[in-house]
């Protein structure tokens, strides 16, 4: 039996195949692959190798259904390489290695921590990282290196938040939030990658000018008033590391899933960074780094020692 691949086309998302070799399944909060797509359940379907070349595929009581080539999948159904899969607005066509695309990925989820109800806006921003494993040239793209500080930030309990608020004057904080953020990734030489919401990955040249733009976002958050009766604290992690890019600007890889994880631990008002990060900026003496902590990022192998910034004028 040749290799059995799945691609997965989620509306306004890059494409991404996987090897499957072992059950997996798919939604919006799956513990296998995460899909964007708000028609699409929390546990939508399950994949998994069947005899022959077949693929067996079963709906998990999802509530918009699952189809396969247009009919629904009542039961545990064979599919063969050629068929599409439908869960919500997302495709997932079946394939075998000969008719498998020549860019091949396999999707990382970025599980975020939260005790909000549902998805935190690092996890929007962050759920389509993929480490790509077959891109040769890491960082080809412009001028920037393949080095790179990955940040992701957020406001902390932003969904609550929006509740308390409402729609027009949720929308109002986020434009200006987005307006302040854009302003200190400019002023740094930063890009911003990805924005969905209040959440955002950004990326820089340098380590240091990675923590000096997000001193300045905690500093002007912490010096205005952004929220009259309630509590507004951004929460930002960072790590700095060697990543791949496409032809459109995006990142992807090992090291910004680390960034991602370490932006799930940190609470509102704090800065964390990985001990790369520390390692790199305190020799220059501006920034001091407290409260070290040994954690473990989940698909992370080993043990990461992450540190706070001390970002708040004496």
């Amino acid at each position: 039996m040749g290799a059995t691949f799945v691609t997965i086309r989620t509306p306004n998302r890059q494409a991404f195949t996987v090897v499957l070799d072992a059950r997996i399944e798919l939604g919006r909060e799956a513990d296998g692959i995460v899909v964007v797509d708000n028609r699409a359940s929390r546990r939508h379907v399950a994949l998994e190798p069947g005899p022959g070349d077949t693929v067996v595929v079963t709906d998990l009581g999802s509530s918009n259904g699952t189809t396969l080539d247009g009919l629904p999948v009542e039961g545990p159904t064979a599919a063969r390489a050629g068929s599409v899969v439908k869960i919500g607005d997302t495709r997932v066509e079946i394939g075998m290695s000969s008719s498998a695309p020549a860019r091949t990925a396999t999707h990382m989820r970025t599980t975020i921590d939260t005790t909000e109800t549902g998805r935190s806006s690092i996890d929007e921003v962050a759920d389509a990282v993929v480490e790509d494993l077959s891109v040769q040239v890491l960082g080809a793209v412009a001028d920037e290196p393949g080095t790179l500080t990955v940040v992701f930030g957020d406001i902390e309990s932003s969904t609550a938040l929006a509740i308390a608020l409402g729609d027009s004057a949720w929308l109002d904080l986020v434009r200006r939030h987005d307006a302040l953020v854009r302003a200190h990734v400019d002023a740094h030489g930063g890009r911003i990658v990805k924005h969905q919401g209040d959440g955002y990955m950004l990326c820089f040249r340098s380590a240091h000018s990675a923590i000096f733009c997000a001193i300045g976002i905690q500093r002007d958050l912490a010096r205005r008033e952004w929220c009259a009766d309630y509590e507004f604290r951004e929460r930002m992690g960072m790590h700095t590391g060697e990543v791949v890019m496409d032809d459109s600007g995006d990142l992807f890889g090992k090291h910004v899933v680390v960034a991602a994880r370490i932006a799930a631990l940190a609470d509102g008002g704090e800065i964390l960074v990985s001990s790369l990060v520390r390692q790199i900026a305190e020799p220059r003496g501006a920034v001091t780094f407290v409260s070290p902590r040994d954690v473990e990022l989940r698909g992370i192998s080993g043990v990461e020692t992450v540190w706070t910034v001390n970002w708040r004028e004496e």
